[in-house]
C-alpha cells in the first residue's frame, strides 16, 4: 500500500483496532437475536446491554433516552419528522444555514409540505441570539442548531441557545456529529441530539438519537426492538462497536484534544511562509477542523493535486458535493475570495507530525 497522509477525519474515521476485535467477538459469540427467549439470546442481550449501559453512563444520559439508528442522517430525520407528526399544528422551524445536508434536506421536504423554515442570522461570524429570541413564535415546532459546523469547526453556544428555548418553551435539537469525541458535551444543553459512530472510530451504519424528552412519534414500525420508537432487529456487533468507540472517545478526550491542538499549532506555524495561505479560524471552534484558503486557487483542483501527492483533504463536507462557495467560510470571514478557495484539513489524535510535514510540502508544491 502506498503512503497515505489522511486529513479527512471529519468525513469518516478508521475503525479502532479494539472496536474491530470486540465486534468480531460479538459476531462469533453473542450474535443471537437479543429478543429471543432461549439462553443464547438472553446471554447475547446481557452482553449487548452491558455496553449500552456503559455508553449511557459515559455520556451522562439515561439509558432510556438512547435510541440507536442507522446514523445521524436517520436520527435527524427521525427527530424532525417525529416532532412534526406529534405536533401537526406547529408549522414553523428555526435552524441555521450551516446545518449538515441531513438537516437541510428534511427541512426542505417539510417546506414543500407547507412548513415555514427560517434561518437564524449570523453577526460577525456568530449566531445572533437576540434575533433567535425574537424569531421564536407560538407555532415554532423546534429550534435546530448544529453543535459544531463541519467545514470550519465553528462551535455554537448551545447552553445559551437552550436558555432562550426554555424561556419560550420550544425544544432544541442539535446535530452533535462533529462534537462527540472532540469537545466535552453536556446533553443538558439540548432537548434532542443526534450523532454517528463512524466519526469516532466506530463502525459505519449506526448512530443514535438522544431524546431527553420522549414526545416524538416513530418513523419506522415493525417488530420488537430495543425501543418502541425504532423497530428492527438490533445489530449486536454495530451497537457494541459504537458503544465501545464512544466510551474510548470520552475516556481519552482530554489527551486527544491536547494532541490535536499541538498538531494544529505545528501546522499553522510551519506553513506561515506560504503567502497565499489564509487560516479561516472562527472565534470559537474545535481544534480538529482546520480550514484554510489558498487565495485565487480552485479548491477542487487543489484537492485533486494534493491527492496526487498522497495527501487527502476535502473542499467541503463530504455530503455537500462540488459547491463552489463555502457558506461556512463566507459566514465567518465575510470574504468571497476565502470562501471560493477554501479546503478543510481535519486532524486526529492519529495524525503525526511527519504527515503534517508531508502536507505542507505538498501545499507548497501546488501553490508554486
Amino acid at each position: 500500500m502506498s503512503v497515505m497522509n489522511y486529513f479527512d477525519y471529519s468525513a469518516t474515521t478508521p475503525l479502532s483496532m479494539s472496536v474491530n476485535q470486540l465486534m468480531q467477538e460479538v459476531e462469533t459469540s453473542y450474535f443471537a437475536n437479543i429478543n429471543a427467549k432461549h439462553d443464547f439470546g438472553v446471554r447475547s442481550k446481557a452482553f449487548v446491554q452491558s455496553y449500552i449501559d456503559t455508553m449511557a453512563k459515559t455520556l451522562s444520559i439515561p439509558v432510556s433516552s438512547l435510541i440507536f439508528t442507522s446514523g445521524a442522517t436517520e436520527s435527524n430525520n427521525m427527530i424532525l419528522f417525529g416532532l412534526a407528526k406529534s405536533y401537526p399544528h406547529k408549522k414553523h422551524i428555526l435552524t441555521t444555514s450551516l446545518e449538515h445536508h441531513s438537516m437541510i434536506s428534511p427541512c426542505g421536504e417539510l417546506q414543500r409540505q407547507g412548513y415555514e423554515i427560517e434561518f437564524i442570522p449570523y453577526t460577525q461570524g456568530q449566531l445572533d441570539l437576540i434575533a433567535l429570541k425574537n424569531m421564536i413564535r407560538e407555532d415554532t415546532l423546534c429550534v435546530s442548531v448544529i453543535a459544531v459546523e463541519s467545514e470550519t469547526g465553528l462551535l455554537h453556544p448551545l447552553k445559551s441557545i437552550k436558555a432562550i428555548c426554555d424561556e419560550r418553551q420550544v425544544p432544541l435539537h442539535s446535530d452533535m456529529t462533529q462534537a462527540i469525541g472532540k469537545i466535552k458535551v453536556d446533553f443538558k444543553d439540548v432537548t434532542y441530539a443526534s450523532f454517528s459512530s463512524h466519526k469516532i472510530y466506530g463502525p459505519k451504519g449506526i448512530g443514535a438519537c438522544v431524546l431527553l424528552k420522549e414526545d416524538i412519534k416513530p418513523l419506522i414500525y415493525g417488530g420488537r426492538s430495543l425501543s418502541k420508537l425504532r423497530a428492527g432487529t438490533p445489530p449486536n456487533a454495530l451497537i457494541v462497536g459504537f458503544a465501545q468507540s464512544c466510551i474510548e472517545a470520552i475516556q481519552n478526550l482530554e489527551q486527544r484534544i491536547h494532541d490535536v491542538e499541538q498538531l494544529r499549532k505545528y501546522f499553522v506555524n510551519e506553513c506561515a511562509s506560504i503567502q497565499q495561505l489564509h487560516v479561516n479560524r472562527p472565534k470559537n471552534g474545535v481544534p480538529h477542523i482546520l480550514n484554510i484558503s489558498l487565495v485565487k486557487c480552485d479548491r477542487h483542483e487543489v484537492v485533486r493535486l494534493l491527492s496526487l501527492e498522497h495527501c487527502y483533504v476535502s473542499a467541503s463536507s463530504a455530503c455537500s458535493g462540488q459547491e463552489n462557495v463555502s457558506k461556512a467560510v463566507l459566514t465567518i470571514t465575510q470574504n468571497m475570495d476565502y470562501a471560493t478557495s477554501s479546503i478543510r484539513i481535519s486532524l486526529s489524535h492519529l495524525t503525526t507530525k511527519d504527515e503534517i510535514t508531508s502536507l505542507i510540502k505538498a501545499l507548497k508544491k501546488v501553490t508554486l
